[in-house]
């Protein structure tokens, strides 16, 4: 953390956001003491949204910053893909979304009543 430029090349000012975050985590611990667990969890995911997103905006174009020389640096330009690569995958994708939504469908169904409300306990 100490050896890279993140401090002094700022991508994004990220603003309000981070000061979101931890307001959005202060208000969690006082939905968590009220017992109001559904609150508390949309808020603890708010704050883990925030969060990444802040981390996302300050090293904005970078991925990885280069703790040896920061021209090294991982950027969203030279980590990108071509657009033949694209293309396969994307033929891929079309091809084996399918196959994997019918597997888990068909899943679903055979063990639909494997386990139900009515059985004491389970056993194997």
């Amino acid at each position: 953390y100490f050896a890279t430029d993140i401090l002094s090349k700022l991508g994004v000012n990220p603003g309000p956001i981070p000061i979101g975050g931890v307001l959005a985590l202060l208000v969690t611990g006082w939905f968590i003491r009220e017992k109001r667990t559904g609150w508390a969890f949309i808020l603890t995911s708010t704050t883990i949204l925030l969060s990444v997103s802040t981390v996302f905006m300050i090293l904005y174009p970078r991925v990885m910053i280069s703790s040896l020389n920061p021209n090294w640096s991982l950027t969203i330009y030279n980590s990108s893909s071509s657009p033949h690569t694209l293309q396969i995958m994307s033929i891929v994708a079309l091809i084996m979304v399918p196959i994997v939504l019918a597997y888990q469908a068909m899943s679903y169904w055979v063990f639909r009543k494997r386990i139900s409300d009515k059985t004491e306990s389970l056993e194997y």
